[in-house]
């Protein structure tokens, strides 16, 4: 597995959320995607850069993966795209930016196709290991967990270790839960399983004026932060759906389509997504809205609760 990270500069304004939106691609073949992500970008201790790590599979024996991705903002009730960008991994572009995650064996039971990833702040008990060596895995519920579980070894020079996580295993038939989280930290650690939770949140909209919802959660530390779009409960039409609000080829035809699809459907309406985490964790979480206006235009904004965020436990 490969760790590739990219950067976004806030100049002189200030975003109050950035996006890093990307879709990858075995190179050469520009028609098959492999897969598609919307990551939060964090802000690091250099003032106004800010960056996110993707967790990219190793490519075939003599391929590479081509990366296509761009960044998006959300500011002053504005929301703003950038140009297309590509790099091909492992490749000169990318070089610096790459980190590798040693895996042992064939990998980690394989994540349910369409169910998504999150990232997840390793809840490692006690200190760090002296070498900053931390080896994680996924697994079914057993009886005897094994050490073997722990197939990936996450590096000391990606810090805090925040990991990306599936949704579902697909061993368990698409189900989304539970399953278990395996880390052992150094040689001599000991194994710890943490039972991974989800629960289902929602966000109603009275008024009807809400085009598009996103959850933004993750642990108290924000340390490991996701955005998940969230989709209208029992919508209409598939026409306009949630999953492409960042990806549409023509948004402004997009967003008329969602408009039209959602108009089909009285209000209030119930937007809907998961969470995820282990078993007695706190998620802080929050949405952010695209709101149409009386003129027909769009504005970004945020729904918070009084004073802060709002929390469930898992």
């Amino acid at each position: 597995m490969l760790a590739l990270r990219r950067v976004f500069f806030d100049g002189a304004s200030h975003p109050e959320l950035v996006l890093f939106h990307c879709r990858v691609f075995l190179d050469g073949s520009p028609s098959r995607e492999l897969s598609r992500s919307s990551l939060v970008m964090s802000r690091t201790a250099e003032p106004g850069l800010r960056e996110a790590f993707l967790f990219l599979p190793g490519p075939p024996d003599g391929r590479r993966l081509l990366v296509r991705y761009f960044f998006s903002t959300v500011e002053n009730g504005g929301e703003w795209f950038s140009q297309a960008y590509e790099v091909q991994v492992p490749g000169e572009d990318a070089a610096g930016d790459v980190t590798p995650i040693p895996e042992a064996g064939e990998g980690n039971l394989r994540a349910a196709p369409g169910c998504g990833t999150f990232r997840l702040l390793l809840p490692l008990r006690g200190a760090n290991p002296a070498d900053g060596s931390v080896r994680y895995g996924f697994g079914a519920m057993r009886k005897k967990p094994s050490r073997d579980l722990c197939r990936a070894a996450f590096p000391a020079t990606l810090s805090p270790p925040v990991v990306e996580v599936p949704g579902a295993l697909s061993v368990l038939k698409n189900r989304p839960m539970p399953y278990f989280l395996y880390h052992v930290a150094g040689d001599a650690g000991n194994l710890v399983a943490d039972k991974i939770n989800c629960a289902r949140l929602t966000f109603r909209d009275e008024e009807g004026d809400v085009l598009c919802a996103r959850l933004l959660w993750g642990d108290p530390s924000w340390n490991a932060q996701n955005l998940s779009v969230m989709e209208v409960r029992k919508l209409a039409s598939p026409e306009g759906g949630a999953a492409d609000v960042f990806f549409a080829d023509d948004r402004e035809a997009y967003l008329r389509i969602r408009a039209g699809a959602l108009d089909r459907q009285p209000p209030p309406r119930v937007f809907e997504a998961f969470v995820y985490g282990p078993e007695g964790s706190v998620v802080e979480y929050c949405f952010q809205v695209l709101v149409r206006r009386p003129d027909g235009s769009v504005s970004a904004g945020w729904r918070n609760r009084d004073g802060g965020n709002w929390s469930v436990t898992l």
